[in-house]
């Protein structure tokens, strides 16, 4: 009588590999998940990462481990994914130390209590306390707060040079702004009044001076971080209010301070 000759599934991948692939799928999903979140504790998720490692170590000799290496392109596969892993948990890692992650409380000074909302009280109190309130205006955004100054209190008309008239003012302003490590954007913007003297060709280099001598006062005089600030200028480009009267003109003359809430 005939043997019967006994399958062989070596050559078929083990069922659990399967799983496991998935698993890894999923634990590669989940450093995406967090990278893409950029809220990282970097001692925590070191922690968490080795723990990860630990309990999922691939040996790659002898059978004593969870996987062995010669199980031919299933497990290639699932090492390309664990590289995933490992080029994630880097490039996360790298951000931490270089401080490119999103920080929820970043708005909080060195003291931890100071915050966005604390820099507009503060700033309202000192506009009701100087009597500016028809010069400066804060408009509070989804993501930042604008300190609208009429132009005409920090600069005389065709000029760049800071009033002095208006230095206390923005000292005043600096040193609350110094309190924060937030995001700032100073725009400089005109009317659609066409200019064109040997200093100010048109109103882009009117604009952009404008901008970067209140950066350059903020920097010099009240020791704002530079890397927190940048300079703009927008000429007669975004008005708001139509220029069809002496009035909306008066208004599109003014440099907005763009502070970021995160």
């Amino acid at each position: 009588m005939a043997r019967r000759r006994r399958s062989d599934n070596s050559s078929q991948p083990a069922d659990w590999m399967t799983t496991y692939s998935d698993m890894v799928t999923l634990l590669l999903t989940f450093f995406v998940m967090l990278f893409a979140m950029s809220t990282v504790d970097k001692v925590k998720f070191e922690r968490i990462s080795t723990s990860i490692r630990n309990a999922f170590m691939i040996q790659q000799s002898g059978g004593g481990g969870l996987l062995e290496t010669n199980r031919g392109n299933q497990v290639e596969n699932v090492y390309d994914e664990l590289n995933a892993v490992d080029n994630i948990v880097a490039l996360i890692n790298s951000n931490v130390e270089t401080g490119e992650v999103y920080e929820p409380n970043s708005g909080i000074g060195e003291a931890g209590e100071y915050q966005i909302d604390d820099l507009k009280e503060e700033i309202g109190r000192t506009i009701q306390e100087m009597e500016m309130q028809d010069d400066v205006r804060i408009i509070d955004g989804t993501n930042f707060i604008i300190l609208r100054f009429d132009s005409v209190l920090l600069f005389d008309l065709g000029k760049a040079d800071i009033r002095p008239s208006s230095i206390e003012a923005l000292k005043k302003i600096g040193s609350m702004l110094n309190k924060l490590d937030n995001q700032i954007i100073v725009q400089g913007h005109t009317d659609d009044l066409p200019i064109n003297t040997e200093q100010f060709p048109s109103n882009w280099e009117l604009s952009t001076r404008r901008a970067t001598n209140v950066v350059r006062f903020f920097i010099e005089e009240c020791g704002v971080e530079p890397s927190r600030l940048t300079a703009t200028g927008n000429a007669e480009f975004k008005p708001v209010k139509p220029n069809d009267s002496d009035e909306n003109r008066q208004q599109n003359r003014r440099i907005d301070i763009v502070v970021s809430k995160q």
